[in-house]
């Protein structure tokens, strides 16, 4: 059999893709990384030497000012999740998606989180990745649009982030492809991985060689006694039957503020520096230990002493997010999901340590993975995410049993999700002003 070269070029120009696309999309978020740090950096250094409830609200009021700003006035494309977008662009509709978008993105996103508006770093690193790899084919010489490398540029944005490469896998075959098919199972891997090896070279702040470094998790958890016992059950389905029921409320209280800020009518550069504000005030009641968004606040609810301290935690963190995603931050909805998931989980073993003396360690990371798939639908993301946070493999029952859960509820009292609520939303608006420009162009009078 001879050898087919015209097969061949092709799976070399698929295999310099892939690559490329993994290469610059670790060092997009590297650079996003950065910027985050050094923001969150000053925030903490001022908190430390001023008074925090000086210092949150006018840190929150000064990053949705200039995050704002910069959404208004330079780029609209960069506001909200990102993960909307990407979902319009695949289905699509005339998103914009290339350098302008990501740098905008990157820039804004950056200042908000650092900031201490509590949205997720997933969503622009999605979008951020989305926008290199639709660069990157186009320099490559991609012909038509390339609908599969923005998903796996986006798959690859977000297992960055998170330094998961499987749950970028997942992502990109549950959220944004819905396919099964071999080929896009192995670039999707590909790039996924090349894009967490990439970040952990560039971000890895560990000690030694270069090469002899290990790979740590991002959350230290303790993992003393975190093995799934037949006592540990009722607890997990008790909190994944709770996530199961808050998710749709929750989602609804979203899509409730959505409309009720549509109505305002406030432009991004007047509306979220009043919700940094906000937030930033009801912030300084929680400890400080919370002021660092670097690990997601799980590292922080690891510390919970009891349960009124982590009822107030809950209270802010889910009102924060509910606001901040509402007010369309630039930033995810996955990593605050999570972290609202996980303080309920908190809040619940604290009184299971009140009532019972004995609650599973493990209900902080299920609590987090149940409410993240109760709100997107997506098992394997919501478990594997979870999962490779802590790299804890005694994590992965007790967070399947919770997840699936949950899962199973929530489906039952409401089969939209809250991304599939935000792309009907702009279809709908698209289709309006479709509309509105074929009637004013009818109505104009001919010459």
């Amino acid at each position: 059999m001879g050898l087919d070269r015209a097969r061949l070029a092709r799976l070399f120009r698929l295999f310099l893709l892939v690559n490329a696309i993994g290469i610059g999309v670790a060092l997009g978020v590297w650079l996003y990384g950065q910027e985050i740090q050094a923001i969150s950096g000053l925030r903490l250094q001022l908190s430390q030497s001023l008074p925090r409830v000086l210092v949150l609200p006018v840190m929150g009021l000064g990053a949705g000012a200039i995050a704002g700003a910069l959404i208004s006035g330079v780029e609209p494309s960069a506001g909200g999740s990102g993960i909307v977008q990407v979902l319009l662009y695949l289905r699509g509709a005339a998103i914009p998606m290339g350098w302008r978008v990501a740098l905008v993105k990157l820039l804004a996103s950056g200042i908000a989180i650092g900031g201490g508006l509590p949205v997720g770093p997933e969503g622009p690193s999605i979008q951020i990745g989305a926008s290199v790899a639709r660069e990157t084919a186009s320099a490559l010489g991609h012909r038509g649009r390339p609908l599969l490398p923005v998903a796996i540029g986006s798959g690859a944005g977000l297992a960055a982030i998170f330094h998961a490469p499987l749950g970028g896998v997942a992502y990109i075959l549950e959220e944004l492809l819905g396919r099964l098919d071999s080929r896009v199972h192995a670039m999707a891997a590909f790039a996924t991985f090349m894009a967490v090896a990439w970040t952990r070279l560039l971000c890895d702040g560990g000690s030694g060689p270069l090469l002899w470094r290990n790979l740590r998790p991002v959350i230290e958890y303790p993992t003393a006694d975190a093995h799934l016992r037949l006592l540990d059950l009722p607890f997990l389905l008790a909190l994944g039957l709770i996530t199961g029921l808050l998710a749709p409320l929750y989602q609804a209280a979203i899509a409730h503020l959505r409309r009720r800020f549509g109505r305002w009518q406030r432009p991004a550069w007047q509306l979220l520096p009043l919700v940094g504000l906000g937030i930033g005030l009801a912030y300084s009641l929680l400890p400080a230990r919370f002021d660092d968004p670097e690990h997601l606040a799980l590292d922080a609810l690891l510390g919970m002493a009891n349960w009124p301290q982590a009822t107030l935690v809950l209270a802010v963190q889910a009102i924060g997010t509910a606001i901040a995603v509402a007010a369309d931050a630039p930033g995810g909805f996955l990593a605050p999901a999570l972290v609202v998931g996980a303080s309920l989980g908190s809040l619940l073993q604290q009184l299971s340590l009140e009532l019972f003396h004995y609650a599973p360690t493990s209900l902080l990371f299920a609590g987090g993975a149940a409410f993240l798939g109760a709100l997107t639908r997506t098992p394997l993301t919501a478990i594997l995410l979870s999962y490779e946070l802590s790299k804890n493999y005694t994590l992965l029952l007790p967070i399947g049993f919770c997840v699936l859960t949950a899962i199973a509820v929530a489906d039952l009292l409401q089969r939209h999700t809250l991304f599939d609520e935000m792309v009907a939303d702009a279809e709908r608006v698209a289709d309006a002003e479709r509309a509105a420009d074929a009637k004013r162009v009818t109505a104009e009078p001919r010459r």
